[in-house]
């Protein structure tokens, strides 16, 4: 997927997985030891109620595996989408034609997948309506991420920062997915005059390590703002570097047009790009709007 929003910031590549594959085995060890137990015990009853929990544990099993394969069939329509404009609308027709039927949470997913690319706005909406009571934990709070960070793309600083109160940083679970959360609930910290929690947040994840390569431009936005809000500004500048030296464009959410970026921010951000090779097309492309507003 794109990590492009079209306002000059990644977006995350892929549904939070909320059907885990290993807890079919799982359940096969627990239905074992079940029938272990019924069989050490001899008596009619425990056999019944062995017999009872394996036939809850089959259908537990059926369901987990219904839905794993749909949500293995999105993923597939996800990455169909990327061929073109016309196959993301297509796509978004189909996803359209199946709501309010089942899995309306991957759907809905899925669906922000692919209006985040184009449309931030609606895909926050999108991710505002799915009912998160009917994930797990750990999935609801990836769903919070997504919708955090686009809203900390458009600007909308107070309402990331009510959602991302209400996200729990796990000390388990993939390095890069805890890395990821970490580092947009750091940003909604340092935005919101909370900069010192925002630097202790992003702590344990050096943006260095080649295991979280892929969520660092978003671990460098977060340490520039939380360093800015802690009056460290040569510190800020350096991550301001670091994200230049990955691509100039990730400096177009500090100097595009619109409120939310303090002016202090953004001089320094425009300042680097014009003595950064290649770049001053796009800052000129950038701040355009803004002297056409000024007029």
């Amino acid at each position: 997927m794109s990590n492009e929003t079209g306002i000059g910031g990644a977006v995350p590549g892929a549904m939070p997985s909320l059907f885990n594959k290993r807890s079919v085995p799982t359940l096969i060890g627990i239905t074992a030891a079940v029938w272990i137990s019924a069989a050490m015990i001899g008596t009619w009853w425990s056999l019944v109620g062995a017999g009872v929990l394996t036939l809850a544990g089959a259908g537990g099993i059926w369901w987990l595996w219904r839905k794993t394969k749909k949500q293995a069939g999105l993923m597939q329509l996800l990455q169909q989408a990327q061929a073109s404009p016309e196959a993301r609308e297509a796509a978004l027709a189909q996803l359209a034609a199946g709501e309010g039927k089942d899995d309306a949470v991957l759907a809905g997913l899925a669906k922000a997948q692919l209006q985040a690319q184009t449309d931030p706005d609606g895909a926050i909406e999108t991710l505002s309506a799915i009912d998160l009571s009917k994930v797990p934990a750990d999935a609801a709070d990836q769903v919070r991420t997504f919708r955090v960070q686009l809203l900390l793309l458009k600007n909308r600083v107070r309402e990331a920062r009510d959602v991302a109160d209400r996200i729990v940083i796990t000390s388990g679970g993939p390095m890069q997915a805890r890395a990821m959360t970490a580092a947009v609930v750091a940003e909604a910290y340092a935005r919101t005059g909370a900069a010192e929690d925002a630097l202790n947040t992003i702590a344990p994840f050096d943006p260095a390590n080649p295991e979280i390569e892929q969520v660092q431009p978003l671990l460098l936005y977060a340490r520039c703002f939380a360093m800015f809000g802690t009056g460290k500004k040569d510190s800020a500048r350096k991550a301001m570097r670091q994200l230049m030296a990955i691509d100039p464009n990730l400096l177009g959410r500090f100097v595009a047009p619109g409120p939310g970026i303090h002016l202090e921010l953004r001089k320094m951000a425009t300042d680097l790009l014009r003595v950064a090779p290649g770049a001053k097309k796009m800052a000129r492309a950038q701040q355009r709007p803004m002297h056409r507003r000024m007029r």
